[in-house]
């Protein structure tokens, strides 16, 4: 399995940085031919007020350029927005998922 990346962001310094994330991400998606593996997404917690950025295995040079580090990729009790990329690649990176 491939490795997929995470950062956590306070919600200070959050708006910032996502912005930054989807102004990095275009290019590089653009440059790759829009590939369906190649997406950013991220999940809010509001009782420790942060932002998790999940960086797809195929996105890992802007994880390594955010500085995220790899993490588990189980999804299962993550509710994900996607932040940057086709909105096709839900079904194609979480086949087995369900809607709920």
């Amino acid at each position: 399995m491939a490795t997929w990346y995470s950062r956590e962001l306070d919600d200070s310094e959050a708006p910032a940085t996502l912005q930054k994330v989807m102004d990095a991400f275009m290019p590089k998606y653009i440059g790759s031919g829009r590939p369906l593996g190649m997406a950013i997404f991220s999940s809010h917690n509001k009782e420790s007020k942060t932002t998790t950025v999940y960086f797809s295995p195929q996105a890992a040079s802007l994880a390594m350029q955010f500085g995220a580090g790899s993490c588990d990729d189980n999804f299962v009790d993550v509710e994900l927005s996607l932040l940057v990329g086709d909105e096709s690649s839900i079904d194609y990176l979480f086949p087995e998922a369900e809607e709920r």
